[in-house]
């Protein structure tokens, strides 16, 4: 891994928030419920957005509970919980149960829901069991996230890490587990979830599609910045401590293009921030990737125009970059081809050119074998956020 210091002269250049478009979500209610039944069942169902046609099935996930040797479980687990509760706020609803302590970790699993001024957002009484305990939810936002802390030791801070395409996998396992162990809470974020299906196509609008793009792209940057709010909102509730503790954002691969548009929101409270084989200029990565282009690159064609798209501020990466913190830290592969190795140099010059480490390979290959680098990472974060 070749380490490159941050440019002497880097400055951070503030990006002005009148110029993108407004993150429009219905805000609910200030509620806590517990919900904890062996008769639940929770069912959330992500219905269709409106720039995509298709073949495009809605995606559920369902949160039951049975009765195993005494105790309540978790149907998809067999784990032992012991909480399962609904929050609701201004930044839409979380279904979140809590694990039993297993080893000294505390552990937790939920589901964020956010409803677009694009739908009608239920009332509380619709999120909550119906006579027979069960619930269905429909909305057309919708991320799942999984929690863990050390309950033996007090916490560090918190770290949000935005999982890639692939989920909750190899390298977000490998560096949260180093996390964990050094004291830090984790936050892992799947931002996989309404990620477009085979056969997907967009549909741009033939007066201006560049504007189609950037409305499509932002819903989903605005819902990672959503669920991350209303996440943290719910940890803080649990342990009052972590507000004043550090806070620190961790985008790997897909996450990490999701990252800066949260960095930007919540750029006050944040005091590092660490992309991962990240890059900038969405449109031309879900293009000429590798992965992204045998899989999704028809969805575009035959519109390419890639200056046209860039001309309007959006939460892309290319435009939120030159005002990443000081404490920025790039990761990348040489010879990336998934999110192409000159789309990570152009975030990182974007960005004024922060401290970046280069693996000498490729972007399969820096993952393979990230639990050599895992440990130098979380060096880097204690080291940024004394």
């Amino acid at each position: 891994m070749q380490k490159q210091p941050a440019a002497f002269d880097r400055q951070v250049v503030p990006v002005d928030s009148d110029q993108l478009s407004k993150c429009d979500w219905h805000a609910l209610p200030e509620t806590n419920t517990t919900l904890l039944s062996d008769k639940n069942t929770i069912t959330c169902e992500l219905v269709g957005t409106c720039e995509l046609v298709g073949n495009r099935s809605p995606e559920t996930i369902e949160f039951g509970f049975v009765q195993s040797k005494g105790k309540l479980r978790a149907k998809h687990s067999r784990r032992v919980v012991t909480a399962f509760d609904l929050t609701t706020g201004k930044d839409g609803a979380i279904y979140n149960h809590e694990y039993e302590t297993r080893k000294g970790i505390q552990e937790s699993i939920g589901r964020w829901c956010g409803w677009s001024m694009d739908l009608e957002a239920p009332s509380i009484e619709e999120l909550l069991p119906d006579e027979n305990g069960n619930v269905h939810v429909k909305s057309d936002g919708g991320l799942v996230y999984r929690t863990a802390w050390r309950t033996d030791e007090p916490i560090r801070g918190l770290a949000f890490i935005y999982c890639g395409l692939d989920g909750l996998r190899h390298a977000s396992k490998i560096l949260g587990t180093e996390l964990i162990q050094e004291g830090w809470a984790v936050v892992y974020l799947d931002t996989v979830l309404n990620a477009p299906k085979y056969n997907t196509r967009f549909k741009l609008t033939e007066e201006n599609p560049a504007k189609s793009l950037v409305k499509s792209f932002d819903k989903k940057y605005c819902q990672v910045i959503a669920s991350t709010k209303a996440i943290r909102q719910l940890l803080e509730q649990q342990v009052p401590t972590l507000h004043s503790l550090p806070f620190v954002l961790i985008g790997i691969s897909a996450g990490a293009l999701n990252t800066p548009a949260v960095y930007h929101e919540m750029k006050d409270d944040v005091d590092a921030v660490v992309l991962i084989a990240g890059g900038a200029n969405l449109f031309e990565i879900v293009q000429k990737g590798a992965f992204t282009n045998w899989k999704f690159s028809k969805m575009l064609t035959p519109y390419n125009d890639y200056e046209e798209y860039l001309a309007i501020p959006s939460r892309d990466p290319y435009h939120l970059a030159p005002e990443l913190p000081l404490n920025t830290l790039i990761v990348h592969a040489k010879w990336d081809r998934i999110v192409p190795a000159a789309n990570g140099d152009l975030l990182w010059e974007r960005a004024g050119k922060p401290e970046r480490w280069i693996f000498s390979g490729g972007h399969l290959g820096l993952f393979a074998v990230f639990d050599w680098y895992a440990g130098d990472i979380v060096n880097w974060i204690e080291a940024h956020t004394q």
